[in-house]
């Protein structure tokens, strides 16, 4: 019978994962976005416009205690209608970023400023699973060229 150690040295191909949080930026020089309309305007710097009214796209915006932001992640690009969320990739980024808070954002290309059924159901998804390991979701932005629509002024987190 092979044990373990036996099977082990001949499997030396298997992959190592590695966690690495690395910032180049002291954490009271990061932005502190307390708002709506303050994440809105932060992610109309980061968004590529080009693509606003072309192809939807979905971010994740990571917050240390103090609501100050420590970097964004895209998690994922799609077509002029939809794009597929991994709920994974959005804990990953999360944990990985070490985030106290997110904050998720995508754009509709249609300018139509107004959460689908679909968009509330995945909203209500990642809170549960960011819930469970002790992160917390602020807000959800839907964002068009000239505005917004957020989750939480129109209190749909955590909503299921």
């Amino acid at each position: 019978m092979k044990t373990f150690s036996d099977t082990w040295q001949q499997s030396p191909h298997l992959a190592e994962v590695k966690l690495i949080y690395q910032t180049g930026t002291e954490a009271s020089l990061k932005p502190v976005i307390c708002s709506p309309a303050e994440t809105y305007d932060y992610l109309m710097s980061i968004w590529n416009k080009d693509k606003l009214e072309l192809q939807e796209e979905f971010k994740v915006l990571l917050f240390n205690n103090a609501m100050r932001c420590l970097g964004w992640y895209t998690v994922s690009s799609g077509g002029k209608t939809s794009t597929i969320v991994e709920i994974s990739h959005v804990l990953s980024a999360a944990l990985l970023g070490n985030a106290h808070s997110i904050i998720l954002a995508h754009n509709h290309p249609s300018g139509q400023l107004k959460a689908s059924s679909a968009d509330i159901k995945l909203t209500n998804r990642i809170y549960d699973g960011l819930k469970n390991i002790g992160i917390t979701l602020h807000d959800h932005l839907i964002i068009t060229r000239s505005d917004y629509y957020s989750f939480n002024d129109h209190n749909l987190i955590g909503k299921s």
